[in-house]
């Protein structure tokens, strides 16, 4: 009896694996036998303890963890360059990384996963109830909201592109000058934040007659140069 009120009590822990092997060590050092129940209720504890690494994506805690997100963010992410920038908030704030990519799915921006790592969501958390100032520091970030239509700004990334962009308002940029690079003078595209040492991810990127839902610069080593000119 008194090992099965043992066995129960460790369903209650959050160690099931180091617990569990030290009930069989012991069990085993004092030559006890261990019973088919006994055995059933240890193997049924340790599947339940892997299944405690991650939640389900429409599970409460994940849905509570979106929305403190999204209270901190200011609205909804719903854009490729949304999702970069909460990215790139999250890592100012915590010092840790989830990826764009991961945030679009836990959105349903893609297509999404069954269930949702347990540290994605803590980081989530931490995001939310972080105080303003942080540890993590960049070599150069811009904001459009401290811009005025006007304000141009130059932009590189590897391996030799050099980008001079405008800022026209709400959001919205102007490619005024292009060296070694696949945009064109004149592209306008929609971002909020430049970050040296992160990839610029842009919304509605319109270069002639194409419209491109989401484009990424300096996507392996983020932008090399970002400055006010």
């Amino acid at each position: 009896r008194a090992l099965s009120f043992a066995i129960f009590t460790l369903k209650h822990l959050e160690l099931y694996n180091i617990l569990i092997t030290i009930v069989v060590t012991k069990i085993i050092a004092c030559k006890m036998t261990i019973t088919p129940n006994i055995f059933v209720t240890l193997q049924s504890i340790s599947k339940n303890n892997r299944m405690i690494t991650s939640f389900l994506t429409d599970s409460t805690a994940v849905q509570q963890a979106k929305q403190a997100a999204e209270a901190r963010y200011g609205k909804r992410p719903n854009s490729p360059a949304d999702f970069a920038e909460l990215s790139l908030h999250i890592k100012q704030a915590t010092g840790n990384d989830i990826s764009s990519d991961t945030l679009s799915r836990l959105w349903g921006y893609k297509k999404g996963y069954a269930h949702v790592r347990h540290s994605v969501i803590d980081t989530l958390n931490s995001y939310s109830h972080a105080g303003e100032e942080s540890n993590y520091i960049y070599h150069s970030t811009l904001n459009a909201d401290d811009l005025q239509p006007g304000d141009k700004v130059r932009i590189a990334w590897l391996p030799d592109r050099v980008c001079t962009i405008e800022y026209t308002g709400n959001y919205a940029w102007r490619v005024a000058d292009v060296q070694n690079g696949k945009l064109h003078v004149g592209d306008t595209f929609f971002c909020r934040m430049l970050c040296q040492g992160e990839q610029l991810t842009v919304d509605n990127l319109r270069s002639g007659e194409k419209i491109y839902d989401g484009y990424t610069m300096g996507d392996k080593n983020g932008l090399t140069l970002v400055e006010k000119i």
